[in-house]
């Protein structure tokens, strides 16, 4: 009866008032994230869309020390061989379309995985024999071969796990029915990706209801895009240049953090033709490289000069001091070895990845480094797919590479780069193979007793750090940077983005 007896225009004033302020609260409950990649992978891809989105989960996950927790999986128990597994659920978990976290969703997954080397991206299921429920939520995996890493193996993208209803008979994802605390919403090829909230989440509600990861390929127009307000948020690893921080900390609007992740880049060697099929030059090249004066006058010291063969955040496993800097060793032993050969390599650098990292100008450092060994170098910018297309052919001789240990397990660096099967040897054109590397590979793959496994871990790396197959540049330490209306965003070792409790304050 009151509002009948108020004005029209003050009634119209009164609602418009409410609807302001609850377009306000939506709009502070929602955030755009920058990327410098797009993190839709599609249907024929194990994940279809990059861990960061937080859509789906695995058995596990690993905390800070690299070591993996419980996640969807409750408790994982091996058999005295190492070879038998069985894995308990956590009771109450249901998928975004409602359906329960069972034995069988776990086993249609890990099959579906299985089936295809191109799924399991991780080699997470290779010397798998059989996978079966032993009740509900109980699940019994059998292996051909002892697996002490099975449980980081099956962290993250090793092991995502989804509804049976999101794949077709052929594999194929049709809709990623994850169990995180984001859903998948929309996705615009090249452009953007939209996450909603799983108001059932079972870890607790987020505080965001939306969250849009906008692809900026350019690493200028991507920090334009986070100072004018088009964006509230670059978080990724890659996402900002160190270069960029000098602006971003003078910005008050902005707030610049960092932290070490476990991405570790690498100089590859061609190893299958001249002048990289000899040992020698490769290690020539490596003491050459003054590490820490890189990442002093290319990074601002946002990285960590590498001695160790892969992440250092990895205590339990690194060996360090193997990889040094020696330049009149380098320029002595060149002068020994070039005698007769070709004086010209090709050095290729990936452009989508020198938009993340400064990969184009650690390559003329590279190049002018050379030069004092007596080579002429020719740098080759190539767009992603010809990159790829090129490594994979050996039709180069040098190259610069991430790598992330996202298992944090020694086996999963090793099995992929020195193994002479290994998906990273071959994908990357590097054609190194050693008869002492596979059987370390395979041994220290095997071994239950953890003093043995380092062991062979350690003569691996000295291994490695001797034949120089690829030689580690530097550590990263990823750059994020948000508004600071943005609270609670930060990110894990493996650069994942805590969506889950991060907010918008106004």
């Amino acid at each position: 009866m009151l509002i009948r007896k108020l004005p029209l225009v003050l009634i119209i004033v009164l609602l418009a008032g409410c609807n302001g302020k609850e377009q306000a609260e939506t709009k502070a409950r929602e955030i755009v994230i920058g990327v410098g990649r797009d993190f839709y992978n599609g249907p024929d891809s194990g994940s279809f869309l990059h861990g960061s989105t937080g859509v789906w989960e695995s058995l596990t996950y690993l905390d800070e020390n690299l070591e993996p927790k419980p996640q969807l999986a409750e408790k994982f128990v091996p058999d005295d061989t190492g070879k038998v597994w069985i894995v308990s659920l956590r009771q109450g978990i249901r998928f975004h379309d409602g359906t329960p976290l069972n034995s069988e969703a776990v086993i249609k997954s890990v099959n579906r995985l299985q089936r295809s080397v191109k799924l399991d991206e991780y080699g997470t299921f290779l010397s798998l024999e059989k996978v079966e429920a032993v009740s509900d939520k109980e699940v019994k995996f059998t292996f051909k071969k002892p697996e002490p890493a099975f449980p980081a193996k099956a962290a993250y993208h090793g092991c995502p796990i989804f509804s049976p209803k999101s794949f077709d008979e052929s594999g194929k994802i049709t809709n990623p029915y994850g169990s995180g605390p984001f859903k998948f919403s929309e996705y615009k090829k090249g452009e953007s990706l939209v996450l909603i909230r799983n108001d059932d989440y079972w870890g607790g509600k987020a505080k965001l209801t939306k969250v849009t990861f906008k692809v900026i390929p350019d690493p200028a127009t991507r920090l334009a895009a986070l100072q004018n307000g088009e964006i509230q948020s670059v978080v990724d690893v890659g996402g900002l240049l160190p270069e960029q921080a000098p602006a971003i900390e003078k910005d008050t609007n902005l707030s610049l953090r960092s932290r070490p992740v476990t991405t570790t880049h690498y100089l590859l060697f061609n190893n299958k033709k001249q002048p990289f099929d000899d040992r020698k030059l490769r290690q020539a090249v490596s003491l050459s490289l003054d590490r820490p004066q890189l990442v002093e006058k290319l990074l601002n010291g946002y990285g960590e000069s590498a001695d160790t063969m892969f992440s250092p955040l990895a205590k339990t496993w690194v060996v360090k001091g193997l990889w040094t800097t020696d330049e009149n060793k380098a320029k002595e032993m060149s002068k020994q070895i070039t005698v007769g050969r070709s004086q010209k390599l090709v050095f290729i650098v990936n452009s989508s990845l020198a938009n993340r990292w400064p990969y184009k100008s650690i390559a003329e450092i590279i190049q002018a480094n050379l030069k004092t060994l007596g080579f002429d170098t020719e740098l080759k910018m190539m767009e992603n797919a010809a990159w790829k297309e090129a490594v994979k052919k050996g039709q180069y001789d040098l190259t610069l590479s991430p790598y992330t240990l996202m298992t944090g397990d020694p086996d999963f660096f090793f099995s992929q780069w020195l193994y002479s099967k290994g998906q990273m040897n071959l994908q990357r054109g590097i054609g190194y193979s050693n008869l002492a590397a596979d059987r370390l590979v395979e041994a220290a793959g095997a071994e239950l007793d953890i003093a043995k496994r380092q062991q062979y871990y350690r003569e691996l790396q000295q291994l490695a750090a001797q034949d120089v197959p690829l030689s580690p540049l530097y550590h990263d330490v990823c750059l994020f940077s948000s508004n600071k209306k943005v609270v609670d965003l930060e990110i894990d070792p493996f650069f994942k983005p805590s969506l889950e409790t991060a907010m918008i304050v106004r």
